[in-house]
């Protein structure tokens, strides 16, 4: 039977990473830039949905963070699209704008996977990430999604599995188990914790849904909402994760969004 979520494929809320942006808009570049001694900081190590990060600019040149009078700055665009905003610069006010400006309204929109295999329904505050976050750092995610209108960021990842590499045996509660069992040996995730399993029938397919609690990297309090699915030729997994603090405050809008999935018929 292969073993699936491996440690490098494994989807676990990174540090948080912050950055600053000075006020300068509507002036020109020449009349706030001010010169300033600071050092570039070699040894400081970036941790993005779990995964170690390295910041880098369009032409995939290293970008090292730079430390100013003790504080850490680091490269706006390249952070920012790695925990899935989005980021737009305006040259003539010299405004950068964050966050997903065509998705702040209300209205819901659905969403296809990368391989067009299901699709889901998401609230306008979520933005997908397939193209400049969470797939960067587990290929085998298919769709990916993040809501920064939260007080909290809530992270979204779907991996779909061919049933064809496991046993014929294999049904929903064994591959439960092997992912479950997976997560829990994780380095790093320690004093786990899981809720009892829901079981329940997702738009004619068999479902079972559980919470996942741990400490990531000695520091941060993780919630996991895991959603397996099993169809006629895939397994799902459909996960959610954030603090536990907001995944109590998000539980049934999260619900929500896991009822709208559909596997797409070819």
């Amino acid at each position: 039977m292969k073993t699936f979520f491996k440690s490098k494929k494994a989807m676990f809320l990174g540090a948080l990473a912050i950055f600053t942006l000075g006020n300068v808009s509507g002036v020109s570049a020449s009349t706030t830039l001010k010169e300033i001694t600071a050092y570039l900081d070699g040894g400081i190590r970036l941790v993005v949905n779990g995964l170690p990060f390295t910041a880098k600019d369009s032409d995939g040149k290293v970008l090292t963070p730079i430390n100013y009078e003790g504080n850490t700055y680091l490269p706006l665009r390249s952070v920012a699209e790695a925990t899935g905003m989005n980021v737009k610069w305006d040259d003539v006010t010299r405004t950068a704008t964050l966050g997903a400006l065509g998705n702040q309204e209300a209205q819901s929109h659905v969403e296809i996977s990368s391989d067009k295999s299901f699709e889901f329904t998401l609230p306008g505050t979520w933005i997908r990430t397939d193209d400049n976050g969470v797939d960067k750092q587990n290929p085998e995610i298919k769709y990916g999604a993040i809501n920064n209108k939260a007080d909290v960021p809530i992270y979204m990842g779907v991996i779909p599995e061919s049933k064809s590499v496991y046993l014929d045996t294999t049904r929903l509660e064994d591959y439960k188990k092997i992912i479950i069992d997976q997560m829990n040996s994780k380095d790093g995730f320690t004093n786990t914790k899981q809720s009892s399993v829901i079981d329940f029938t997702l738009n004619g397919s068999p479902a079972k849904q559980l919470v996942l609690q741990g400490i990531f990297s000695n520091s941060i309090n993780v919630s996991f909402l895991v959603t397996f699915v099993e169809t006629n030729n895939r397994f799902y997994q459909i996960i959610f994760w954030t603090t536990d603090k907001q995944m109590v405050a998000s539980r049934d809008d999260l619900t929500e969004i896991i009822s709208t999935f559909k596997e797409i018929k070819k």
